[in-house]
């Protein structure tokens, strides 16, 4: 099992806007064979908006197959210059 922290950051007069596309993402990707949690979060400051992306996923083939998936790459083609700063760090399940 594999655990998915992401995290991405925006101007506030982006945030909506890629709130919007995430919660796309986190509709379709929740329907994938092998997601067991996909979860946002999010954390405002004066100056830029940040999503925390919590995702479990039963094995790596899941994954990948996640990241290759036609509505992940739509994701990254429209938020790619909403973007100031990203984050993705991925754990294997101890135990």
């Amino acid at each position: 099992m594999l655990t998915v922290i992401a995290t991405l950051s925006s101007e506030n007069s982006d945030a909506e806007r890629l709130l919007t596309e995430l919660e796309n993402l986190q509709q379709s990707s929740r329907q994938e064979v092998g997601c067991l949690r996909y979860e946002l979060s999010v954390k405002n400051d004066a100056e830029q908006t940040s999503y925390l992306v919590s995702e479990q996923w039963a094995s790596n083939e899941h994954f990948e197959a996640h990241k290759n998936a036609p509505h992940f790459k739509a994701f990254g083609d429209a938020v790619g210059e909403l973007i100031t700063s990203t984050n993705i760090d991925v754990y294997k399940t101890i135990g």
